[in-house]
């Protein structure tokens, strides 16, 4: 099976099942610049992820999870409120409602500017995410 179909399969991009691919996360070849991927090794790490998500991430939509996913880590210049925590991407004037409603993002004030950044439960469905 193909990058594309796996992808698919799986629900995830083909970036990520590339990477899967790299790191012999599941059964692959590469010929002449191409993964083939081991169908059944697909589907145990299908299965494993399934097992991995807890309660609070089995009940968000496709939109919230990639808002966790696009979160990240601050560095050190942004300052100490904001160190180790992870940031959400400028949107303007628009802020994320519906993650804060869930109690997934929250708004810090640092050198006069508003910042987004996950919550605690946000980041370990992230976590999570990346595994």
């Amino acid at each position: 099976m193909n990058t594309t179909t796996a992808a698919t399969q799986a629900n995830v991009t083909v970036a990520t099942i590339r990477n899967w691919c790299r790191r012999g996360v599941i059964a692959a070849t590469k010929q002449a610049g191409r993964w083939t991927i081991d169908p059944a090794s697909l589907a145990r790490r299908i299965e494993i992820g399934a097992r991995r998500m807890t309660d609070p991430a089995k009940n968000l939509d496709e939109n919230t999870l990639d808002v966790i996913r696009l979160a990240r880590l601050a560095r050190p210049h942004h300052g100490p409120v904001l160190a180790g925590r992870y940031l959400l991407p400028s949107m303007g004037a628009v802020s994320y409602p519906i993650e804060e409603e869930q109690g997934l993002v929250e708004t810090l004030k640092a050198r006069g500017r508003i910042h987004y950044v996950l919550t605690a439960k946000a980041a370990t469905i992230r976590a999570q995410l990346a595994a």
